[in-house]
C-alpha cells in the first residue's frame, strides 16, 4: 500500500513538472535566517521564461515543512546564513515521505562560507533524514551539469567549494547543496545592478554561477535523460543560439 501511495504521489509531481509551472516555494525554518537572497527570485524567473518554456513565478512563497501544501510542490528552495534550531521528529518525517514521493530539495549557503554555521545545521538535519545516505560530492558526469547548460563550473558570489554536494537515491538527487551563495549572483538592487560583487573571478564568475543555478533548476524539472548522448548536439545548437548571454551582461 505504501509503494502504491508513493507512486501516485510521483505521478502528481511528474504533473506538476511536466506542465512546466515552476513557483519559487522557499523552505521556512525555525531559527537562523530563511529569508536571504529575497531579490534573486524574481530576476531569476524573468531568465528562465526568456529562454524556455519554463512558466517561473516572480514572486517566491514561504512554506513551512509542516505546511499541507508541501506535497504540492516538487521542488523546494532552502537558504540561510546563520545556524538554526533542530527539526521536530515531526518534521523529519514528513520531509522523510517528502523525498520518498520524489521531491527535490535545492539547498544554497548564503554566507559563500565552507562549513559555515549553516551548513552544520543543515548536515545534522539531513543526517537524521537520511541516516545512511551522507551529503556527497557530485560527479561532473552527473546529469545536472548538462541539463541546460554545458558544464558550468561550481561557483557562486563566492568560491567556498568547487563542487556541489547531494544525497542521490536511486539514481535521482534528491538533495542539492551549494556552499557558495549561488543564488546571490542573481541578485539586484532597485535601481537594477549586481547587488554583490563575486569574488575572486569577477563578472566571468557570475556567469558560470547564473549557468548553474539554471541546470539545478533545469535538472530537478526533467531528471537525467540528458544524460543520452542524443542530446549532446541540440544542448551545443541551443548554446550557440543564446550566445550564454545573461540578463546584465555587458555586451
Amino acid at each position: 500500500m505504501r509503494r502504491i501511495l508513493q507512486a501516485g504521489i510521483m505521478v502528481l509531481f511528474s504533473g506538476l513538472l511536466f506542465a512546466n509551472n515552476l513557483s519559487f516555494a522557499r523552505l521556512k525554518y525555525e531559527g537562523g535566517n530563511w529569508d536571504t537572497q529575497s531579490t534573486a527570485w524574481g530576476e531569476l524567473a524573468d531568465f528562465l521564461v526568456s529562454i524556455s518554456n519554463v512558466r517561473a513565478v516572480r514572486e517566491p512563497l514561504a512554506l513551512s515543512p509542516e505546511s499541507p501544501e508541501l506535497f504540492n510542490y516538487p521542488v523546494v528552495f532552502m537558504t540561510g546564513d546563520a545556524a538554526f534550531f533542530e527539526w521536530k521528529p515531526a518534521v523529519i518525517e514528513r520531509l522523510k515521505k517528502y523525498f520518498d514521493a520524489g521531491g527535490i530539495l535545492i539547498i544554497d549557503d548564503s554566507t559563500g562560507v565552507k562549513d559555515s554555521a549553516f551548513a552544520g545545521s543543515v548536515r545534522r538535519e539531513l543526517a537524521k533524514i537520511f541516516p545512511n545516505e551522507p551529503l556527497e560530492r557530485i560527479k561532473e558526469s552527473n546529469a545536472i551539469f548538462l541539463s541546460f547548460f554545458l558544464m558550468p563550473k561550481v561557483c557562486g558570489v563566492r568560491q567556498a567549494a568547487p563542487y556541489l554536494e547531494g544525497v542521490e537515491r536511486s539514481g535521482q538527487l534528491s538533495v542539492i547543496f551549494s556552499a557558495n551563495d549561488m543564488f546571490g549572483t542573481w541578485e539586484k538592487d532597485k535601481l537594477g545592478n549586481w547587488l554583490r560583487d563575486c569574488r575572486p573571478g569577477g563578472e566571468a564568475q557570475r556567469l558560470e554561477a547564473q549557468k548553474l543555478s539554471v541546470n539545478i533548476i533545469m535538472y530537478a524539472m526533467v531528471g537525467t535523460y540528458k544524460l543520452d548522448a542524443i542530446h549532446t548536439d541540440y544542448i551545443r545548437q541551443k548554446m550557440n543560439t543564446l550566445n550564454m548571454k545573461i540578463p546584465g551582461q555587458a555586451k
